[in-house]
């Protein structure tokens, strides 16, 4: 009796293991290509940023290209100790430019507060989000073209773009901005009424993730156009989105209550102390390096012109999000959006390579089976991908190869500058120190030094105060700041309010030109101010 019941008990057991084999398999094949495309964005990004990081490490230690990321992470430190949005003790600011960014990464400090180990958290965090983000590009193409050739494609030109690898693993919200974005148009897509409350939440997101991702809501009543046309509009639906709108607003408004409490002003600082009608010479700079862009990515003029076909295909998210952004950034901050290895460009240059990419595609179908007569095989679209392959990616590989040693120089130009001083601050100065500077992350976060930031970005009486210079040096010396840690060919201008008696260097770093790289100039010192010898 026992043998028998072992017996049904062995069967009942391979039963349920040949009905999981055989659901398990069910589940490969129904979803074959979403697993191609999740496999190729991992293995592709992930040798990507392996490449990076290694050539990183062969140059310096952990760290970020830009000296903005340590802001992210001072932001950050501050929500961890419960003290959020204070980038200095007892000075509120609204200083972030992507307060989701800060949020997100502020899990770090759970599990370390040293520099390296929260450097090497970030890298995880920004790999996931570019993964992600490789991911979803890699389903609008397949979903576009119809083809898994071209979604793979599409991941590898993504990853080969110059400039993206080194934004996505700089410290900043770039990987963040970039996902939303994508997100945004994958969602933006989708006809169901049960997507219409996503894109709320997602216009909300967007905002805290960059502030001109506010341009997500445009494509909300653009789809509600796509939609109406083909007559999916009812009472319900006019109702969702009223909701949506809601739950955007709700996202968003803790942010703008908390920038109005500080400011009145509901943006962030950075915005106002970087966004004004452009100079001439900011102009012929943005004209300049946009012919550059042209020559250098290919893909542009594609994207740009031919990318005009979205919109008569009833899928224009792909062209018009980078396009508006191109508007955008042109008519309030041209120079600002070129500097620091065109940050701010980077999601364009994104999203315009998606849309080459599909319209590419498009038209090499038109040629090749509607005009030079071949059949609409597998093999059909090989040969199409290989000759997008040559013409639009293989260009791009010596900028991307290029772009990975300037990722090694600037993490080490920023190590050895900005964290340097940084930490000979926290070790040569009292704890009650203040210090003035134009260069707001590193060295606030490493010396844990109360600081005032003259550019403005993160200090609010600086940005909204219009004081002259010498009104600021009396704020200055009223708020006990006692250290100038600054570029030398920039205090050269603040010398011409002190006498010689009134200031001393203290101590100074110099990178040499083959190392030094960035808009920074290769010089930085900490001055001591001496105020009995003033004036103020």
């Amino acid at each position: 009796m026992k043998e028998l019941t072992e017996e049904i008990a062995n069967d009942s057991y391979e039963t349920n293991m040949d009905t999981d084999v055989g659901d398990f398999h069910k589940w490969l094949i129904k979803n074959k290509i979403a697993l191609t495309i999740f496999i190729a964005a991992v293995v592709a990004t992930g040798l990507s940023c392996v490449y990076y990081l290694s050539t990183m490490l062969s140059y310096t230690n952990p760290g970020f290209t830009l000296d903005d990321s340590w802001i992210h992470l001072q932001f950050a430190r501050t929500i961890y100790e419960g003290n959020p949005w204070e980038y200095s003790p007892g000075y509120p600011s609204t200083g972030s430019t992507s307060p989701l960014w800060s949020v997100i990464i502020s899990v770090l400090f759970y599990f370390s507060s040293d520099p390296v180990g929260l450097a090497w958290g970030v890298y995880i965090i920004s790999t996931c989000f570019y993964m992600a983000s490789s991911f979803i590009v890699g389903m609008i193409v397949t979903d576009y073209t119809e083809s898994s050739f071209w979604g793979v494609l599409s991941i590898i030109g993504f990853v080969v773009v110059p400039r993206n690898t080194w934004l996505m693993l700089s410290g900043m919200e770039t990987p963040l901005f970039v996902f939303v974005l994508l997100l945004s148009i994958f969602i933006l897509d989708k006809e169901d009424i049960k997507y219409d409350l996503v894109l709320g939440v997602l216009v909300g997101f967007s905002f805290l993730s960059r502030p001109e991702g506010i341009i997500i809501a445009f494509g909300v009543p653009v789809r509600f156009l796509i939609l109406a046309v083909k007559k999916k509009i009812d009472r319900k639906r006019i109702v969702t989105l009223f909701i949506s709108v809601g739950l955007a607003v709700v996202v968003v408004l803790p942010w703008i209550l908390h920038c109005m409490n500080v400011t009145g002003l509901p943006l962030p600082d950075t915005f106002y102390a970087k966004v004004h009608t452009p100079l001439e010479s900011e102009i012929e700079a943005w004209n300049f390096w946009w012919s550059i862009y042209v020559h250098e990515l290919p893909f542009l003029l594609v994207g740009v012109f031919v990318g005009i076909a979205l919109i008569v295909k009833g899928k224009p998210f792909p062209w018009m999000f980078p396009v508006v952004l191109t508007v955008l950034y042109r008519l309030t901050a041209p120079y600002a959006s070129l500097i620091n290895n065109s940050r701010y460009l980077v999601p364009v240059f994104d999203l315009f390579f998606v849309a080459a990419i599909i319209v590419t595609a498009w038209t090499l179908e038109i040629i090749l089976v509607g005009i030079l007569k071949f059949y609409d095989t597998s093999e059909t679209k090989i040969i199409a991908v290989l000759l997008t392959l040559m013409v639009l990616l293989v260009p791009l590989i010596p900028h991307y190869m290029s772009q990975a040693t300037y990722y090694g120089k600037a993490v080490k130009t920023v190590n050895d500058m900005h964290v340097n001083i940084g930490y000979w601050l926290a070790e040569n100065t009292p704890e009650d120190a203040v210090f003035a500077t134009h260069d707001a992350g590193a060295v606030r976060y490493i010396s844990n030094r109360t600081m005032i930031d003259l550019a403005g970005l993160v200090s609010p009486d600086i940005t909204h105060g219009n004081m002259t210079p010498r009104q600021i040096l009396s704020y200055l010396r009223e708020h006990g700041c006692n250290y100038f840690v600054y570029f030398n060919d920039l205090f050269a201008y603040w010398t011409r309010y002190f006498s010689t008696l009134a200031y001393e260097m203290v101590y100074t770093v110099t990178i040499p030109p083959e190392v030094h790289v960035g808009g920074g100039r290769p010089t930085m010192s900490v001055y001591q101010i001496f105020w009995e010898y003033t004036d103020y």
